[in-house]
C-alpha cells in the first residue's frame, strides 16, 4: 500500500525499500503483503520505544513516540 504524502510518517521509520533523510517527508511506498522489515531508529528494531510494532501505519502522530518532521526542523 502506498501511503499518500498527507499521512506523515515518524522520522524514526526505516525500511529495507525506503530512506527517509532527515529534512525531508517523502512518501512512502510500503507493500504490508511483501514483508519489508520495518525499524525505529530509537530502538534499532522492530519494536518501538513504547512496545508497539514499527509500520508506516502504526508510526504516526498521536503515538506516543512519535517525531514528525517538525520536531526536527524546530
Amino acid at each position: 500500500m502506498a501511503l499518500s504524502k498527507s499521512h506523515e510518517v515518524c522520522v524514526n521509520l526505516r525500511t529495507r525499500s525506503n530512506y527517509l533523510p532527515a529534512f525531508q517527508q517523502a512518501e512512502l511506498n510500503y507493500n504490508p503483503d511483501d514483508y519489508t522489515p520495518c525499524q525505529c531508529l530509537k530502538t534499532l528494531h522492530v519494536i518501538g520505544p513504547d512496545d508497539r510494532p514499527v509500520t508506516p501505519e502504526d508510526c504516526v502522530a498521536g503515538r506516543r513516540c512519535f517525531e514528525g518532521l517538525s520536531a526536527v526542523v524546530a
